[in-house]
């Protein structure tokens, strides 16, 4: 016996299974969603913070405590930095105004070559740090 063909020409088989209905079918299949949030900053969305609060009691009040208490940090660790960088200015004039006058009392003192030499590379040390700026940065811009 030859199986039949359908519309488009191809051939049919005698021995398909029988249709199924559509509520079987989809029984068997299983649908995975993955869903993943994302936020920037130190607290979650207000929609994650509840969903924190329904986990963990008073996860709101923690999650602000947190963000208090890292923002102290921040505070404090950049105010120990501007004295720092303040302190290391001050050193750095009182270095520099120490050379240019060691250098002036040379040539006074008839060292011509020595004080000229000494106040020159103190001025194109400065010059040279104000154009192409401190070493530290230097390696960061180049990295």
């Amino acid at each position: 016996m030859m199986p039949a063909a359908d519309d488009s020409g191809e051939r049919v088989s005698e021995h398909q299974p029988a249709a199924r209905p559509a509520d079987a079918v989809a029984a068997e299949y299983q649908r995975i969603s993955i869903t993943a949030e994302e936020w920037a900053g130190p607290l979650p969305p207000p929609e994650a913070l509840e969903r924190y609060e329904a986990l963990i009691p008073n996860a709101g009040e923690r999650f602000m405590s947190l963000f208090e208490r890292q923002a102290a940090h921040r505070l404090q660790t950049d105010r120990r930095e501007s004295r720092r960088l303040d302190a290391g200015l001050l050193a750095a004039f009182i270095v520099v105004v120490l050379i240019i006058a060691a250098g002036t009392f040379l040539v006074y003192s008839g060292y011509e070559w020595a004080g000229a030499t000494m106040v020159g590379l103190d001025v194109v040390g400065l010059a040279a740090l104000f154009i192409f700026g401190p070493p530290r940065l230097r390696s960061r811009r180049n990295s």
